[in-house]
């Protein structure tokens, strides 16, 4: 799924955020090299511009720039590439998938990005919780993104 520097990359990132959730996304270019795009968690403006539409702070949120997003695809998909993964980490607690990373990621009922998946790296107490990461994929049978193996 991602080679040992990818995973390590995803680690230094959630933990240099913490307590924001940090976010972000990998890419893989034709010949099938990945590269991590470490993005801006806006979800502390959001709130702090309308907290009653972006009740979520950066501890139990993330939102990324739409536009950086349109960037790293479009390059991506210039050179060839595409978008592998959207990654970002939660806060003292574990891995899981929540309702609203449900939602973020489909669009009238269907993944938003066909194929990618949506690693999730737990940080607590300000370190990462190796081994508790966990990846997310869309699964046709259920209709929804389901925890798939770690490879």
């Amino acid at each position: 799924m991602f080679d040992k520097a990818i995973w390590d990359a995803m680690f230094v990132h959630a933990q240099r955020e913490y307590p924001a959730e940090c976010c972000g996304i990998v890419t893989e270019d034709a010949s099938g090299a990945q590269t991590i795009h470490p993005c801006e968690n806006i979800q502390d403006k959001l709130h702090a511009a309308d907290p009653e539409t972006h009740p979520r702070t950066s501890r139990t949120a993330y939102r990324m720039n739409d536009m950086h997003v349109m960037k790293i695809q479009s390059e991506a998909e210039q050179a060839g590439g595409r978008i592998v993964a959207i990654y970002h980490s939660h806060i003292d607690v574990d891995a899981y998938f929540s309702q609203e990373d449900q939602d973020a990621a489909t669009f009238f009922g269907e993944p938003a990005y066909p194929g990618v998946v949506y690693p999730i790296i737990p940080v607590k107490n300000a370190r990462v919780d190796i081994g508790g990461e966990k990846v997310f994929q869309w699964l046709d049978s259920s209709s929804k993104f389901e925890e798939v193996e770690i490879r």
